[in-house]
């Protein structure tokens, strides 16, 4: 019924490094986005839907359609509406802040909301659910109470979709600046394959 466990679509840093631990865990994978490098397939997506009972149809701009149990979705600025603020625009006196959390995505995580937000805001973001346009619109509501919200994830970066993960620069709101770069890709991409792991796990093949 599914041709691939994961389907990673972003060929950033978070996306090459998740589809490199993916393929050194055996799974059955998809690598897409543009720009790709030597391990993907350089293809936009442009629709990824909920497929059967709990899995995934993935649909390439050339029309190819591919079914999948679980998505990775690491998308950066280019594949969002609005660019983010540059790093250099930061306020002065941050610094030391900023760099504890840089190097502490998991236990920036275990702020409270209303502290993780007030440090989202002052460490400035574009990523928004209601531009993840790839989702159908259902999906994206199920995904976050309001549309100008990141998407909710847990700490394997699931979300409140079943099998759909999100990496990068949507996920900064959760787990701090580190994730808005490169730093964070090796951190996230451990965790977010025990997710996947864990979400294989409950389904048949």
């Amino acid at each position: 019924m599914y041709e691939y466990d994961l389907i990673v679509v972003g060929t950033g840093p978070y996306g090459r490094s998740i589809a490199a631990h993916a393929t050194a865990e055996g799974l059955r994978l998809r690598h897409l986005g543009r720009r790709a490098r030597r391990a993907a397939d350089d293809r936009t997506v442009t629709a990824v839907r909920p497929y059967g009972r709990d899995g995934f149809e993935v649909v390439t701009e050339d029309g190819e359609s591919m079914r999948t149990r679980t998505v990775v979705l690491a998308l950066g600025p280019a594949q969002l509406t609005q660019l983010p603020t540059p790093a250099s625009e930061f306020r002065r006196g941050e610094t030391h802040r900023n760099r504890f959390c840089a190097t502490h995505p998991a236990l920036f995580r275990r702020l409270p909301t209303v502290v993780r937000l007030l440090l989202s805001d002052t460490d400035p973001t574009s990523a928004r659910t209601d531009r993840v346009t790839l989702l159908s619109m259902p999906v994206r509501r199920r995904l976050s109470r309001t549309p100008d919200a990141p998407p909710w994830v847990d700490t394997r970066f699931e979300s409140a979709h079943p099998g759909l993960f999100f990496a990068g620069l949507l996920t900064a709101a959760f787990f701090g600046p580190a994730i808005r770069s490169a730093h964070g890709a090796e951190f996230t991409a451990r965790r977010v394959l025990k997710g996947v792991r864990r979400r294989l796990g409950a389904r048949p093949r």
